[in-house]
């Protein structure tokens, strides 16, 4: 795997949803490349910084819309 085929995929192994064909490479090039582990460390540390501020109420139904429509393109991205 080259680091931008690990860059690729690092928001799904954020989140827990690598897929397990790829899961081997993703941990082989985490293990040899530096700067790819570290920029992965980086962003399991922002993840978690971010789900621990707490939610604001939903204001503005705009933002709803909004939301929801990112939600609703990613997941035809997923499903392609």
């Amino acid at each position: 795997m080259t680091c931008q085929e690990a860059i690729d995929v690092m928001g799904e192994a954020v989140e827990g949803r690598l897929s397990p064909d790829v899961r081997p490479s993703f941990d082989d090039h985490m293990g040899e490349c530096r700067p790819c582990s570290t920029y992965f460390e980086q962003l399991c540390v922002t993840r978690g910084a971010l789900r621990s501020l707490p939610r604001m109420p939903d204001t503005d139904p705009r933002r709803s819309r909004l939301i929801e429509a990112f939600r609703k393109q990613f997941r035809k991205r997923d499903d392609r």
